[in-house]
């Protein structure tokens, strides 16, 4: 290869990893909520329950739909966690997938 096309793949592999970092740190912060969530609500199949809030967050960019999968499963368990609380716990596990990386 030349110069020239070594440069061009390096900065292809850059621009993929770039894409992709965002989507990684949000899967990460998925599973960590869901292995919060399912302690509050008593669910010990954190995977099943961790595809569960992946899928609600495929349905709609942003996190609306995960955010409101999770609390309504807390509401339905009754854990008396109200929505600023949710979403300061989700930006706080952000903040910690995306460090953790």
């Amino acid at each position: 290869m030349s110069i020239m096309s070594d440069r061009e793949e390096a900065l292809e592999k850059e621009y993929v990893m770039k894409l992709e970092r965002p989507l990684q740190i949000r899967a990460r912060r998925d599973r960590m909520l869901a292995h919060w969530a399912a302690d509050l609500i008593g669910r010990t199949d954190v995977d099943v329950y961790f595809d569960e809030i992946i899928s609600a967050g495929l349905l709609e960019a942003g996190d609306e739909n995960v955010f409101r999968k999770v609390l309504n499963d807390l509401q339905y368990a009754d854990v008396p966690i109200d929505a600023d609380t949710l979403r300061e716990k989700m930006k706080q596990l952000l903040r910690e997938a995306a460090f953790s990386s």
